[in-house]
């Protein structure tokens, strides 16, 4: 019991924000690591066909119900509005709007699940208009199944966010894991026995198992739950109504997604699991460089914007330089060597995914400083702007992807989200600088043009390797045959990215040379 009491002490301690963003880095990382284990599995087991498509389109609906109440919404409204209770040493009131919250927005995804459960049939029919009959069955029975998953998720995010609050990150951080180890456990154990509803009653185990840890990750915080609904806490009105632009925000990407998998359902029926797929691969580095790092200096914007703009500046520029110095190349390695990745992760590989993927480069920039500026509206709690932004991307994506789609495919609806989440980010920063008369462009910019250089010539390098020295051959299967040729072009573009950049004096190659170094000396007991 001590052992189990010290572990959870240990689990549970505060991290800076530089600890913090490794830590939920390093969390993602695996989480996204059991992922793509999960996607192989299952198209191992179903293909890319009717299941796999059915499977992921019934995920729409109840995402969508998520979103729209809790998902990133709650914590950029709840976190700033919580930590000023506990800074006014106003604690016991803090409880009571967390219990409020936690009850409220429970009951709001309980009674939407009821809804999807009973509309699922004409929600589908309405959001894959493509489907054969048999599909759209499987899709309705796999969406009922998950309709609680909403609940379950409601109940994580809340109380993971007390623990944001606290800068407490490590079970939070975890709670992807255990879900994707609950579909896993779907594939494996329940799969053989009920097809793809196995794996929907194993993303309800995963949903469990992440509410499960969450109220772990809570103990020592002093919150004891309450069924208490007090809507007259001046602290509740004011994280829902900066809840309700961002809610609608996200709820906005969750109508993109339904746009796209009712485009793809038109274009074949293994258009949206290959759409799906591709878009799994392309969330790796964009979970772990954009989410990560947005989730740990959200904290530290907004105590920032409390204590005056040029400190919330200097947060900005040195948050939005590090996102650009990783995400600038793992976006142009992510086209380059696509054709590796899909073939290393999937088995035999897949032309349309990998087409897919490479036309997603552009959203791991773009979408990563785009979670970065928007946090930064949302700690000077102005959420209307990304809100008005995000509306008019709606018709313009539908449009486009539509259009990009009947020329090239799924690729095309790819190649869709990446030109407008480029002109989404462009846009908000444009205004930021705008409104603030200079918000550290010039700085951003200054390193990013550098970043940029020294991804092209790692691009152009990696694309050399590639098609001269290790090219990828239609024979070339396997985990043991594809890992070293890959380990082998992805250590030419760490070196032909990181050696221009210093060179450049970028202070970021610099810093992570530094620290990369000394990881190895100690690993070495050189020092």
């Amino acid at each position: 019991m001590d052992h189990a009491r010290r572990l959870l002490q240990l689990a549970n301690r505060r991290q800076t924000v530089g600890a913090a963003a490794i830590l939920i880095s390093f969390a993602y990382l695996v989480s996204r690591l059991i992922g793509l284990f999960r996607d192989r599995l299952l198209i191992t087991h179903f293909g890319y066909g009717p299941e796999l498509s059915a499977y992921n389109a019934a995920f729409r609906l109840p995402e969508l119900l998520f979103t729209l109440l809790i998902s990133g919404a709650f914590a950029v409204a709840f976190i700033p509005v919580f930590t000023a209770k506990l800074k006014a040493d106003q604690e016991p009131e803090a409880w009571d709007i967390t219990a409020s919250l936690l009850n409220l927005l429970v009951l709001g995804t309980i009674a939407g699940a009821v809804l999807i459960f009973i509309f699922a049939d004409p929600l589908t029919t309405l959001f894959t208009p493509g489907f054969d009959r048999h599909t759209h069955d499987l899709t309705v029975q796999l969406t009922r199944i998950m309709a609680v998953s909403p609940v379950l998720f409601a109940i994580s995010s809340i109380l993971g966010s007390v623990q944001q609050a606290f800068n407490r990150f490590f079970i939070f951080s975890i709670a992807g894991i255990l879900y994707n180890l609950g579909i896993i456990i779907g594939i494996q154990w329940f799969a053989p026995h009920l097809g793809i509803n196995g794996v929907a009653w194993g993303v309800v185990i995963g949903v469990i198992l992440q509410a499960i840890i969450q109220i772990v990750g809570l103990a020592g915080l002093g919150f004891h739950y309450r069924p208490v609904l007090n809507l007259k806490l001046a602290g509740v009105r004011k994280t829902l109504k900066l809840m309700i632009p961002r809610s609608i925000d996200q709820g906005i990407d969750q109508i993109h997604y339904l746009a796209e998998t009712m485009i793809g359902s038109l274009i074949s029926t293994a258009a949206v699991g290959q759409f799906a797929y591709a878009n799994n691969l392309k969330n790796v580095p964009l979970v772990l460089i954009g989410s990560s790092i947005t989730t740990a200096v959200f904290p530290r914007l907004s105590q920032a914007a409390a204590s005056g703009r040029e400190k919330l500046i200097k947060a900005y520029v040195q948050t939005a330089r590090i996102i650009l110095f990783l995400a600038i190349p793992a976006a142009l390695f992510a086209f380059v060597a696509r054709g590796y990745i899909v073939r290393l992760l999937q088995g035999d590989g897949d032309v349309i995914v990998a087409n897919t993927l490479g036309a997603f480069a552009g959203t791991i920039v773009f979408l990563s400083l785009f979670m970065l500026v928007s946090r930064v509206y949302y700690a000077m709690q102005d959420t209307r702007t990304p809100l008005y932004l995000s509306l008019a991307s709606v018709p313009a994506n539908i449009a486009l992807g539509w259009f990009l789609s009947q020329q090239y495919g799924v690729p095309g609806l790819a190649a869709s989200a990446s030109i407008i989440a480029a002109l989404e980010t462009l846009i908000l920063i444009w205004i930021l600088n705008r409104r603030e008369h200079s918000f550290g462009g010039k700085e951003v910019l200054s390193g990013g043009i550098r970043m940029l250089a020294a991804g092209i010539i790692m691009a152009c390098c990696t694309y050399l390797v590639i098609t001269n020295l290790l090219p990828l051959y239609a024979t070339d299967k396997g985990f043991e045959v594809l890992a070293p040729k890959f380990a082998t072009i992805s250590l030419v573009a760490a070196i032909t990215y990181l050696a221009p950049c210093y060179f450049l004096r970028l202070p970021e190659a610099k810093q992570f040379i530094g620290r990369l170094r000394d990881a190895i000396l100690r690993t070495m007991n050189f020092t």
